[in-house]
């Protein structure tokens, strides 16, 4: 009977592996790589993931769920606020300097993912069918029928809005252009 990973430690190895990706990126970072920065085995690292491509799925799912996390905890401590002004709050939280590097390591495995899909299927699913099926459960009574369609337009938004941040480093034009999107939500 082999025992199955401890939670705990597999999350913890998470976070210290977002760190180290965050900081160094994907460039050729081979399993034993992550593991030695990391301070742990590489077969402690295989014993919790699988494989190379399981390991790097997971930091991300791993980001995902704590972004989802933060978007859930925001609309419930705002229940008086706009979907709108809950959006400005959220991106305003998001987009901040000490998440760049994070955000920076979301676009290069998104762009992995998409030169690889069937490796990385679970990573797509999460960062974009799991997030429009979010968005569409928040905008739903608004929206209707049309919850998706308008899910989709705000995520496609926010990853755009990144994108540009990210290669502009226009923060004051950013930010700028998230409230009007704010507004614009408001209007729909």
């Amino acid at each position: 009977m082999s025992r199955t990973p401890d939670d705990s430690i597999k999350e913890e190895i998470l976070e210290k592996v977002l760190t180290v990706l965050a900081r160094d990126g994907l460039n050729n970072l081979s399993l034993r790589d992550i593991a030695r920065e990391v301070g742990v085995s590489a077969r402690m690292l295989i014993y919790h993931f699988d494989s190379y491509e399981a390991l790097i799925n997971s930091v991300f799912i791993y980001l995902s769920i704590k972004h989802k996390s933060i978007l859930k905890i925001l609309l419930a401590e705002n229940p008086n606020k706009s979907l709108g002004q809950v959006s400005e709050i959220y991106l305003e939280m998001i987009f901040r300097r000490e998440n760049k590097k994070s955000l920076l390591l979301f676009v290069e495995l998104y762009t992995k993912a998409l030169r690889d899909v069937k490796k990385y299927d679970i990573f797509l699913n999460e960062v974009l069918y799991k997030w429009i099926k979010e968005i569409e459960m928040i905008v739903q009574p608004k929206f209707k029928a049309d919850a998706r369609k308008y899910a989709t337009i705000i995520l496609s938004f926010y990853r755009g809005l990144m994108l540009d941040w990210l290669t502009s480093n226009d923060e004051k034009r950013i930010f700028v252009t998230s409230k009007a999107f704010a507004k614009l939500m408001d209007t729909w």
